[in-house]
């Protein structure tokens, strides 16, 4: 049975396929650049991690895009103090990247109190290595 409920999830699905699209990440070899971010003008900051190679070459290619890039090692607390936090307490601005999930899950509760979510997340599995998740946090 239809229910009201499914009608309007099915009505956000729709219209939030034109979002996540624009910022949308393609798939390559996991020896190359696993993520690309597709231009997008309206990202604050691409954030990486940058003990992983894989995350070194995506914010390379980030960056070659024109995209301000932000690197860190392993604990985001010194970004979310120094940028993060004072930008989101001025309003809201959208950041990606491509991080461990530790890393993800501490960024999605803080972007709560900006009234931000993650709005893509793609799991990247490279043999031998950490799982790696591109994200955009809108």
């Amino acid at each position: 049975m239809i229910s009201r409920r499914t009608i309007l999830q099915g009505a956000v699905a729709a219209t939030s396929v034109p979002v996540v699209a624009s910022v949308a990440w393609t798939l390559r070899q996991p020896e190359t650049i696993p993520a690309t971010p597709l231009d997008h003008p309206s990202l604050y900051k691409v954030l990486v991690d940058k003990r992983f190679a894989t995350a070194r070459a995506f914010g390379r290619d980030a960056d070659s895009r024109g995209l301000p890039v932000q690197a860190f090692n392993g604990d985001i607390t010194d970004v979310w103090f120094n940028d993060l936090y004072p930008k989101w307490r001025q309003g809201r601005a959208a950041i990606a990247g491509l991080t461990t999930h530790s890393v993800l899950f501490c960024l999605e509760q803080l972007a709560r109190d900006a009234r931000m979510r993650v709005i893509q997340r793609a799991e990247h599995r490279i043999p031998g290595h950490e799982t790696l998740y591109s994200w955009v946090i809108a």
